[in-house]
């Protein structure tokens, strides 16, 4: 799977969340520049397009986990925002062995 085939994966997935939200898929974007790539996948943040925008915290969303993709199954997961990304990812790498 490629980097690509991956965000066309999370997009979907996003555009699903938006959707039971009531809200507009193109009103919110995947930040590439907090992309984190590792030998499994990728770890793939979002946030509000205004908020990329403006860069006014008043437009960040809150309670917007980040995705995992992996790069073998194409399967994604949501972590949470109860704890830090790198606990997520700890645990998803912990799952896979």
């Amino acid at each position: 799977m490629t980097k690509n085939e991956a965000l066309d994966r999370v997009r979907a997935e996003l555009d699903r969340k938006l959707i039971g939200w009531g809200r507009l898929p193109q009103d919110f974007v995947i930040v590439d520049e907090f992309t984190r790539e590792f030998p499994w996948g990728w770890v793939f943040f979002y946030n509000s397009r205004r908020f990329i925008e403006t860069r006014d915290p008043l437009e960040a969303l809150g309670g917007n986990a980040p995705f995992i993709v992996n790069r073998s199954t194409g399967k994604v997961r949501v972590t949470g925002t109860a704890h830090s990304i790198e606990h997520y990812i700890r645990e998803y790498e912990a799952s896979l062995t």
